[in-house]
């Protein structure tokens, strides 16, 4: 006999002594194979070392001094079950079901799970299976779960404890506001236990819906629609549940915004009329006109437009409609735009255009003007008049010498305004006619005369050149002289009359042409190609034809001709200097030389270039002979390929490293100096080294077991040499013209080293490496065996030289089926495979190319599949079940396990297609799966199927009479099995009653009174009933007394019952059932009795007896009366926030029929519901007030008590929003005025594709992160604890970029000009412009000021040309499509000046002289010499120059000069073929005409 220890796992084996053993053995094998063994030389012994969960076998050895026989003991025990691994725990959230989970162990009848929550309940559970689930788990609560497996007598040790949080509670407590001003809904709830967050959700009755998550138990909502119902709920979340909803909260927006606002102005009666669409929620609308001096006027109206009188002109009004009700106002609407009556002009002005002989007649804004006329009437009869907005106007038909009057009128699209003042001018005088011009050539002066103008009283005479020099004369006579003429122009020459206020138009014109100019300028460019030279120049203005002399410092001369700018000099010489300068000529006079200009040649050609090459470095050595001139070399290696390289040397040799090896390059070489490059030397051919072979490739036919290599051909290469080496000292090689080579008979899984070589026959020293893997070699000795509980098969081979990895392949033998497995070890296991079949494997070795051939093949049957269609039929009746399934021909025999709900297994085996199962007890439920065994393999189970048992017959059977209601009670012990429960009563007639519950007790309406009745009870489950319960028997109460009343008073704890008296009834005893089932009673004499301590809000069923026995004795039928109902309780006051209202809540009234909530505010607003279940909405109330509200309940005939409480409504929107934008930090400073009932505001900036946020308590707030150039619209919304107000009308503010930081300006002559470069800092933003402003005072005159600006343009740096003698300012701005940046700080400076003008020349002292030039500091006086040097004569800064011996000279230059440089020079001829500095010095004092030619 064996003896489990279950505590321990340890067993006692005793058995019956043995005749003539000295000594016993025991030894046990466990069904796992598992051995333990113990001697022993008594009748007993203990086996320690047993494992859990197993079926021992015990054999039994007697032993003596001479043999060891063994005892059959046919004695099996089972041990300790195995503790439960890998617990684990599911929760279903929405039903709160935890379904407890375990690896299932052989041998276990039973599993036990125990749920333990953080209050302390415990919560059981069974299971002959791995699951077990657990119910209605309390919400917000923390679950330890363990297991612990039982078997025959002994359990396990508990499982690890799992842990599990149920779904947070539904939030409690929900109160809604809404701030009207701010448009914002304030939400609050009670903290639900273990929730992380909240959902809130708020939908309106048209489906607009918002939703939000906090982590808080109150969240605020600002993105209610107007006019429109919400319904707020909550949800508590975790990380894993969501509860359910809340009660909704029901909350109404505030009006919307009236649209369509339009004004009309009646100019005769000065009344304005404003009309607008309704709008939506509107009780009443006011409109108001607010003129720009903010006095505003309003008018009130119920309907959709209202007048208001009396407006003042010319002024323009703002119109805005606000829709308002009982509870708040709207937004205001658009702003519409009304212009008053306009206001009569005044200050007007007339100026006199004296050269258009236009009046321009200005005056003073008239406030409400849109448009002026004015009206200009001359002493003689003429009108002039014209129309204008603006506030001048010219008149462009007045007649010379007359006197106008002129008056202006004020104009909009209605109305005219009174004429101002009148105001008196004079047009221009007339024009005078001119006469004839003569050119005094020597002083370069034209005399002029013309006929009398009549009312002029002097004249100007102007002569203007094309390049805008001017001459002038004046005189109160009809003639004077033009002096001081530049040379080389041509002048148009015009008179104007003048009296003391303007000039007359201009005469006619008559051309003069003064003398020629030398020419500027000369620039040469040298032709590098052809050793030419293009020699330009400035035209010189007067002059027909050019002649440029180049004369070499080496003693070459070259000339050319021409009739234009620009003339080219050829067959100039290699490496030469030449001086070069330019002659004008035309019909009148010589033209002094120009300026000598300096030019240097192209460098001549390299000769006896000669290139080598390094046949161990691959490197190229050119030489050649120096080139004059060269102040460096260029060697090109053009190759044959295209190829070309360079190599760049001072010196007369050069060597090339970079050229590609195996072409033939042909080299050139060029000489160069600072200017050009030579042409190309002779050229040199020369071959480079082979190159290494390029893109070589190995790989294996894997067919073959044969290496191919291959490369790409190289250039100058004879052939080819391929050499392999294997690690097991195979060698092969081979030798060829062609760009591939073929190895055959590589040995299987060997890594080969391969060298491939390109030789020329001169340099054979070009090596390519790389390496070849031979196929793999196949897997041997393939084996493969069933793994029965996986259905799967374990594959082995031997190692394979050459594999990276093995493929084994398992085909089943009908070719159905194909399953795979891959390793890089020498085994895998084939899964997936299908059940009942024989499959082929064979094994590969594989690496990245090739496969081996397969190996031998290994067979392996799985194992049977599991039946199939399993069908339970539950035979109630006889307490049995059959189980049947579809035929399996791989199964010898099957298995059928019915495991019952206490774990209980009943089992049967079968060859064929069914097997029953009998003596099934009742109440039981039954998981039913079938197995089929082949051998020693067993299938999978099938599906399980589910059934049961008959339930059990209640017991306990018992039952009670309520005599108020006249019913049965009737109540017993539960039974196993059952779903439900059948209770049936019936008397002697026949007449029945019944009732139907899950659960006991189950209440019998309907007897009849003075009756007998027989009940009994049935359980029922899905497939059967039970047997009928025992009966008992009860009888009803009598038959009722008649003609009863009861009243009860409102707010009374008092019904007064009366009744008709009966004979021999000393006493009535009233007795009044609640329905709460609480009871109250009273005894009288009478016909009458007052109950006492009546409950509020209660319906009672009220009965007179005759005696205290209620049921023995006369009783009245039931009388049902109700009290009045309580005061409210559980009260709770929501905002609704979008419509600036509250909902109200409250717990019900069992006798309620309807409530009613009335809310007064502080400023005496008042408004109230009624409503017939437990909430009541309150919209539109007055934003930013604390209201006091009181409730009260009614009922059919009594309204209760009245409940006060206090709540404070919706904040008011913030007003007078006022935003800063920062470029440099690009943020935005928002300000706005307070808002009443405010605790905290949010702003919000939002562009197209993103908003960004700040919050505060304060009125300012500082966005920060604004993209520059984006364009945001900035609104404010302001919060209390419940709710967001509406958000401010939005104000839209670009991010504009800074201007740049920092200017760079500098001045640079370019040709006859200066310009000022200007650069900048770029600034940091996208898509960034620029604009350059330069303002220029002329000649640093103010009144000539110059203003010019640059185009657009995404560069930092632009150009100008800057006049002569002039201060300048520059600033540049920034623009994106953000706006446009403020200027940058301003750069100011002057330029240099100009070239000094008008000189004389003093004989006597020998001194030059000029005029100033603005802005210069100092002048330079030089002379070129005839014989062409250049000699400085003096700087100063006076404006005078001593200059002596003019017969030496050429010409004299003078220049002026200050901080930014020289203006251009001023070149006077000295020796020339007509007038100059000779004739200057002849003349002296006196003017006299005189030709001279040198």
């Amino acid at each position: 006999m064996a003896y489990l220890d279950c505590d321990n796992n340890t067993a006692e084996v005793s058995w019956t002594p043995a005749s003539g053993a000295s000594s016993y053995r025991v030894n046990v094998v466990g069904s796992n194979g598992h051995r333990d063994s113990c001697e022993s030389a008594e009748d007993r012994c203990d086996l320690t070392e047993l494992q859990c969960g197993q079926m021992y076998t015990v054999t039994l050895y007697a032993i003596s001094d001479q043999c060891q026989t063994e005892i059959n003991t046919n004695v099996t025990f089972s041990t300790r079950p195995c503790m439960p691994q890998n617990v684990g725990v599911g929760l279903e959230c929405g039903t709160g079901t935890a379904t407890l989970v375990w690896e299932e162990q052989e041998g276990v009848e039973l599993y036990m799970a125990t749920a333990t929550c953080s209050s302390g309940m415990t919560m059981y559970c069974n299971s002959t299976n791995s699951t077990c689930c657990f119910h209605n788990l309390n919400c917000g609560e923390t679950y330890e779960f363990t297991v612990m497996a039982h078997s025959g007598m002994c359990c396990s040790e508990l499982s690890s404890t799992v842990e599990i949080q149920t779904a947070p509670c539904i939030p409690d407590n929900l109160h809604v506001s809404l701030n009207c001003s701010m448009k914002v809904g304030s939400v609050s709830w009670n903290a639900s236990e273990t929730a992380e967050f909240y959902i809130v959700t708020a939908e309106s009755d048209s489906g607009h819906k918002v939703q939000l998550t906090t982590n808080n138990t109150h969240s605020y909502i600002s993105e209610f629609m107007c006019g429109e119902k919400y319904y707020v709920s909550v949800q508590s979340a975790d990380s894993t549940c969501t509860s359910g909803s809340s009660e909704p909260y029901m909350l109404l927006s505030e009006p919307c915004t009236p649209t369509g606002v339009s004004s009309v102005m009646n100019c005769f009666s000065n009344i304005a009329v404003v009309t607008w669409n309704a709008s939506a929620g509107a009780d009443f609308y006011t409109a108001t006109v607010t003129p720009e001096d903010g006095q505003s006027q309003t008018c009130w109206s119920d309907s959709e437009q209202c007048g208001l009188p009396n407006l003042q002109c010319g002024q323009n009004y703002t119109v805005t409609v606000v829709a308002s009700n009982e509870a708040c106002n709207s937004d205001p609407s658009e702003a519409d735009t009304l212009q008053s009556v306009p206001c009569v002009p005044m200050d007007v002005e007339v100026n006199l255009d004296c050269d258009t002989n236009e009046a321009v007649v200005s005056w003073s804004a008239s406030q409400g003007a849109l448009s002026y006329k004015v009206v200009a009437e001359s002493s003689l009869g003429p009108t002039s008049t014209c129309d204008t907005t603006d506030l001048s106007c010219t008149l462009n038909d007045l007649v010379c010498g007359q006197s106008y009057s002129v008056q202006v009128v004020a104009q909009d699209d209605i109305c005219s305004s009174l004429p101002s003042q009148i105001i008196v001018f004079n047009s221009v005088p007339c024009t005078p006619d001119i006469g004839s011009v003569v050119l005094d050539c020597y002083t370069n002066s034209a005399i002029l005369d013309w006929s009398f103008a009549e009312g002029a009283v002097d004249y100007i005479a102007t002569a203007r050149a094309s390049t805008g020099h001017v001459s002038t004369c004046n005189s109160n006579v009809t003639f004077c002289e033009l002096p001081n003429l530049q040379c080389g122009q041509i002048y148009n020459v015009i008179v104007v009359a003048s009296n003391d206020n303007c000039n007359s138009l201009p005469s006619g014109v008559l051309q003069i042409e003064s003398v020629p100019c030398p020419p500027e300028g000369v620039v040469t460019e040298l032709d590098c190609s052809t050793n030419s030279a293009l020699v330009q120049w400035q035209t010189s203005t007067g002059a027909d034809s050019y002649i440029v002399q180049a004369i070499g410092v080496q003693e070459d001369e070259a000339s050319c001709e021409s009739d234009s700018d620009s003339c080219v000099l050829s067959d100039l010489m290699c490496s030469f200097t030449y001086n070069i300068s330019v002659i004008a000529v035309n019909d009148v006079c010589n033209v002094s030389h120009s300026a000598v200009t300096q030019l240097h040649t192209v460098p001549c050609v390299p000769q006896y270039v000669q290139s080598n090459v390094d046949c161990d470095s691959g490197n190229v050595a050119v030489s050649w002979e120096p080139s004059r001139g060269a102040s460096a070399y260029y060697a090109v290696a053009q190759g044959s390929g295209g190829y070309a390289s360079t190599c760049n040397s001072s010196t007369t040799t050069c060597e090339f490293t970079d050229l590609l090896c195996g072409l033939n390059y042909s080299i050139t070489v060029r000489a160069s100096d600072d200017m050009c490059t030579s042409p190309e030397s002779s050229m040199v051919e020369i071959t480079t080294v082979p190159c290494i072979p390029q893109k070589v490739t190995a790989e294996m036919e894997c067919t073959t077991n044969t290496g191919v290599v291959s490369w790409e051909e190289g250039e100058a290469v004879s052939s080819y040499s391929v050499h392999i080496y294997g690690p097991d000292g195979h060698m092969a090689s081979c030798d060829t013209e062609e760009n591939t080579c073929r190895l055959a008979d590589m040995h299987c899984g060997q890594l080969y080293n391969v060298t491939v070589t390109a030789n020329d026959g001169r340099c054979d020293n070009s090596h390519a490496y790389l390496n070849l893997q031979s196929v793999p070699c196949k897997p041997t000795n393939v084996k493969a065996s069933l793994l029965c509980e996986s259905n799967s098969a374990a594959v082995t081979w031997e190692r394979a030289s050459g594999a990276q990895f093995y493929r084994a392949v398992g085909i089943a033998s009908d070719g159905s089926h194909r399953a795979e497995c891959n390793n890089t070890m020498t085994y895998c296991d084939l899964t997936n495979l299908q059940c009942g079949t024989i499959y082929n494997v064979t094994v590969c070795a594989e690496d990245e190319a090739c496969s081996s051939e397969h190996s031998a093949s290994a067979y392996v049957h799985t194992a049977p599949c599991p039946p199939q269609n399993v069908v339970v039929n539950a035979q109630c009746a006889e307490g049995a079940m059959t189980v049947s399934w579809s035929p399996n021909p791989d199964a010898q025999y099957f298995h059928v396990a019915a495991v019952s709900n206490t774990g209980a297994r009943l089992y049967c085996n079968s060859t064929s297609t069914s097997c029953s199962i009998s003596s099934l007890p009742c109440g039981q439920t039954y998981n039913v799966s079938v197995l089929s065994v082949r051998d020693d393999c067993e299938s999978v189970w099938s599906a399980v199927v589910d059934t049961c048992s008959a339930p059990c017959v209640p017991l306990n059977i018992r039952g009670g009479l309520d005599c108020v209601s006249n019913t049965a009670w009737v109540s017993w012990d539960g039974s196993q099995g059952a779903e439900n429960y059948v209770v049936l009563a019936e008397d002697a007639s026949g007449h029945n009653a019944t009732c139907t519950s899950t659960h006991s007790p189950c209440n019998v309406p309907d007897l009849k009174c003075a009756t007998l009745y027989t009940f009994h009870v049935t359980a029922v489950n899905k497939h059967c009933p039970s047997q009928p319960s025992t009966t008992f028997e009860l009888e009803t109460g009598p038959c009722a007394l008649t003609s009863i009343s009861a009243v009860t008073q409102c707010n009374s704890n008092k019904i007064l019952v009366e009744w008709e008296l009966s004979e021999n009834s000393p006493i009535y005893v009233v007795t009044a059932e609640g329905h709460d089932q609480t009871y109250i009673t009273c005894n009288s004499t009478t016909s009458s009795c007052e109950l006492q301590d009546v409950q509020c809000g209660t319906q009672y069923s009220i009965i007179v007896a005759t005696s205290s026995d209620k049921c023995s004795s006369l009783r009245s039928p039931p009388k049902r009366i109700k009290t009045a109902p309580c005061i409210p309780e559980n009260v709770t006051v929501m905002p609704t926030c979008e419509e600036n209202g509250v909902v109200v809540s409250y717990a019900a009234s069992y006798v309620a029929t309807q409530y009613s909530v009335e809310v007064v505010g502080r400023d005496g607003h008042q408004t109230n519901c009624t409503s017939t279940n437990t909430n009541c909405t309150l919209p539109e109330l007055r934003c930013g007030q604390p209201y006091e509200l009181s409730i009260k309940a009614s009922g059919e005939t009594c309204t209760g008590p009245t409940k006060m409480m206090t709540f404070q409504s919706v904040p008011c929107a913030p007003t007078s929003l006022a935003v800063d934008v920062d470029c440099d930090t690009q943020s935005a400073y928002l300000t706005w005025d307070a808002s009443e009932g405010a605790v905290e505001y949010f702003a919000c900036a939002q562009s197209m594709d993103s908003a960004l946020y700040c919050d505060t308590t304060e009125n300012s707030c500082t966005i920060e992160g604004l993209e520059c150039g984006g364009m945001y619209n900035f609104s404010v919304e302001a919060a209390n604890e419940y709710c967001n107000s509406s958000f401010t009308a939005p104000v839209e503010e670009g991010v504009a970029p800074c201007p740049p930081a920092a200017l760079y300006v500098r001045m640079q002559r370019s040709g006859q000009g200066h310009w000022s470069m200007i650069s900048w800092d770029t600034v940091n933003c996208s898509d960034v412009v620029y604009l350059v402003s330069v303002i220029a005072n002329l000649n640093n005159n103010e009144l000539t000021q110059m203003e010019v600006t640059s185009y657009w343009l995404p560069r930092p740096y632009f150009e100008f040309p800057i006049p002569c003698s002039s201060t300048y300012d520059i600033t540049v701005r920034a623009k994106n499509s953000g706006g446009v940046s403020e200027p940058s700080d301003t750069h100011s400076s002057m330029s240099v000046p100009c070239a000094p003008q008008n000189f004389r020349y003093d004989a006597q002292t020998s001194t030059l002289s000029w005029d100033a030039s603005v802005l210069a500091t100092s002048y330079s006086v030089s002379a070129t010499e005839l014989d062409g040097s250049l000699t400085q004569l003096c700087i100063t800064s006076d404006l005078s120059c001593g200059v002596s011996s003019l017969d030496s000279l050429s010409n004299i230059q003078v220049t002026a000069s200050n901080s930014e440089g020289e203006s251009l020079p001023t070149v006077l001829g000295v020796n020339r073929k007509r007038r100059d500095l000779r004739a200057m010095k002849a003349q002296g004092l006196r003017r006299e005409a005189e030709s001279v030619r040198k």
